[in-house]
């Protein structure tokens, strides 16, 4: 019955994300004006439904937004795909195109995230209208990213003589993510209270705002979300390459919603990393936990205030409950500090960037390997 069982999800999963005809052919119909456009949706760094993480379901589509427009601007197709309970990494969609001209695609990924105004307003768009772009360009909104993270995209599409057209896409998540990976080789369990990062934003673009379309890999002109996953799929190749990031270059050509002021964000989520654990005739075990995941606007805290566009600098805080080795009375004693340290080698905080730290707590101090992944890669040292 398993066989039955895994049968019938996947026709459940086709019927819900994916529509059309077969029988399709590549070869032009005189009499028919349009052509088949065949489209592949996924995420820029998920692969499978099934690797989602218990700690991260919000980093999926939970429903998925497709809006087609003319060359005039005008809406052609404004599909809205909902996968209620099921949330899914990729979506196959086929669709009747006009041809002869550009059409200009958006990708939109949990909508109702940003507001149910917003899903409000792009349901009642119908064929013909013209009034998409002025509602979605300069949308920003204030995240909470205990909701379904918002995730969007925008491609150009030429659709010429041809009968069928197919293209794959990608979502740009709006957000930033960190991940801190706790070591304890201490005899003491230590009590991560809060960890903080400055020069963050409130607000965020729903659509990408970035200026150069495309940039270079390996001296190739690639679109530039195309680019993102290319170096995305490198850095989980190449862990350990530190030179990755500057080679490859950073997204520093972009903007974000003005008038808004660069501060200090704390998320507060006290981990207990417990000290070593002793075994006979081996080596101590280190305490290991991993501080709750978070998400964080993307920013723009230059370096160089005067300049629109350039490298950015970013602090972090960890603010720490520490115990005391136990003295003579076999007592120990608690003791709050924090520590602040730039994060090295983070030239840009663009949208979609996962920043990776490992804290290994040593009785003499402190060392964090840095780690942004998904747009670069960097493996730096340094002690606190």
């Amino acid at each position: 019955m398993e066989w039955m069982a895994a049968f019938v999800s996947w026709a459940l999963l086709l019927t819900a994300c994916s529509s059309g005809t077969s029988g399709y052919t590549d070869e032009v119909q005189p009499d028919d004006p349009t052509a088949t456009l065949i489209l592949h949706t996924a995420l820029l760094d998920k692969t499978r439904a099934a690797d989602i993480p218990a700690d991260s379901p919000v980093e999926y589509m939970y429903t998925l937004r497709i809006i087609v427009l003319h060359a005039d601007g005008s809406v052609e197709h404004n599909v809205h795909v909902d996968f209620g309970n099921s949330p899914q990494t990729e979506c196959f969609r086929i669709l009747k195109v006009t041809r002869n001209e550009t059409k200009k695609i958006y990708l939109i990924a949990n909508e109702e995230s940003v507001s149910s105004e917003l899903h409000g307003k792009l349901e009642t768009l119908t064929a013909g209208d013209n009034t998409f772009r002025s509602i979605v360009d300069e949308l920003y909104f204030t995240p909470d990213y205990k909701n379904p993270i918002p995730m969007s995209s925008v491609y150009d599409v030429p659709v010429n003589a041809e009968s069928l057209v197919e293209r794959q896409f990608y979502l740009v998540r709006a957000a930033t993510k960190f991940t801190f990976r706790l070591t304890n080789e201490r005899e003491n369990a230590v009590s991560v209270d809060a960890i903080g990062i400055s020069g963050i934003v409130e607000k965020t673009y729903l659509i990408p705002h970035k200026k150069e379309k495309e940039m270079l890999f390996e001296g190739e002109p690639f679109f530039w979300i195309d680019w993102l996953k290319k170096v995305a799929d490198e850095s989980q190749n190449h862990l350990e390459d530190v030179t990755l990031a500057d080679r490859r270059g950073w997204i520093q050509d972009y903007d974000i919603p003005s008038g808004q002021i660069h501060e200090e964000v704390v998320v507060r989520s006290p981990t207990l990393v417990p000290g070593l654990t002793y075994h006979v005739n081996e080596a101590p075990t280190p305490g290991e936990k991993i501080f709750p995941v978070f998400y964080l606007p993307e920013s723009k805290n230059l370096k160089d205030g005067a300049q629109e566009y350039g490298e950015q600098a970013y602090t972090m805080t960890l603010h720490l409950t520490e115990k005391t080795p136990e003295g003579e009375a076999g007592t120990s004693e608690e003791k709050k500090v924090s520590f602040t340290r730039s994060f090295p080698n983070l030239r840009a905080l663009f949208r979609n960037t996962h920043i990776l730290v490992d804290v290994t707590f040593w009785e003499e101090g402190v060392k964090v390997d840095v780690i942004p992944y998904s747009e670069v890669i960097l493996k730096p040292d340094f002690g606190l």
